[in-house]
């Protein structure tokens, strides 16, 4: 019993430090990805204490930098200590454009981003779509002086507090979803089955199913968008119509050449039209 409970531990720890690597790396390659007018060089392991005693040193590095939330300036700033115990009075300031929920007073964070030196004008120049929301006071009292443009804000929970949530699926979105699992469930048995003897028959309903579920995709994408995936859908539906009838008719082959054509045309549109969410829900590409 006991090893059995050392062995769950040891299992334990792997898993939580497997997901902290996972998302360690999913943060530096955001960081790699940041648009040009970024913090310079790879990711530099750092301390606020580090920045603020010689911050000409690390101007236009891109930093991972942790310490202690020591007050919340705005919905998208906040300061930071590296003493969790007592305020010394040396504050870094944290600009997170992205930032979705304030990080608590004392929590211990590691934040990602670029060292400037706090200008609003310059702010402007790397971040064109914020908008700066700090009292005047604090634009004072942090001007000329070191901060970081963040693109990730982590807890001690894993949770990036700049990562936007998923939004939940729209009404439509979700009779989307049930016309996909129809046809990740009716599909694959119609095309196993048209290895059987008696396809013609055992197979009408999951056929019926594919194409019904297709000319409702089609009516789906042609009021959603976008117009590629609504012609991918049709022919998808033309190909689902031709396994209908050949099954009807007798003509097994042909409806085997059409199973084929339809199976290429799924993962062409899955490629290039939709993607998977960290909640494991699929939607349509931004964009696509």
């Amino acid at each position: 019993m006991l090893q059995a409970f050392r062995s769950r531990n040891r299992a334990g720890a792997a898993a939580v430090a497997l997901s902290a690597a996972l998302l360690m790396l999913s943060l530096t390659l955001r960081a790699a990805q940041a648009p040009a007018g970024g913090g310079r060089g790879a990711l530099v392991p750092m301390t606020a204490s580090s920045i603020l005693r010689n911050p000409d040193a690390h101007v236009g590095e891109t930093v991972s930098m942790m310490a202690t939330v020591e007050a919340i300036v705005s919905k998208t700033a906040f300061t930071m200590d590296q003493d969790k115990t007592k305020s010394t009075g040396q504050e870094l300031l944290v600009i997170a454009p992205g930032l979705t929920n304030a990080p608590e007073k004392n929590a211990y964070l590691t934040v990602q981003g670029e060292v400037m030196k706090f200008d609003p004008a310059e702010l402007a120049k790397k971040a064109p779509t914020y908008t700066l929301d700090l009292p005047a006071d604090v634009v004072a009292k942090f001007r000329g002086k070191p901060c970081v443009l963040a693109t990730a804000v982590v807890t001690e929970k894993l949770v990036d507090l700049e990562k936007k949530p998923i939004a939940p699926m729209t009404p439509a979105e979700l009779a989307f979803q049930k016309l996909m699992l129809t046809i990740n469930q009716a599909f694959p048995a119609v095309r196993s089955g048209l290895e059987q003897p008696n396809a013609a028959t055992t197979l009408k309903d999951q056929a019926a199913a594919v194409k019904k579920s297709f000319a409702d995709a089609q009516a789906y994408f042609g009021a959603n968008g976008p117009a590629g995936a609504t012609k991918l859908a049709g022919d998808a539906l033309a190909f689902a119509t031709t396994i209908d009838e050949s099954l009807t008719a007798g003509k097994i082959d042909d409806a085997k050449t059409a199973a084929t054509g339809l199976q290429q045309l799924c993962a062409t549109c899955h490629g290039q039209f939709r993607e998977r969410q960290d909640d494991g829900t699929y939607r349509i590409k931004s964009g696509g």
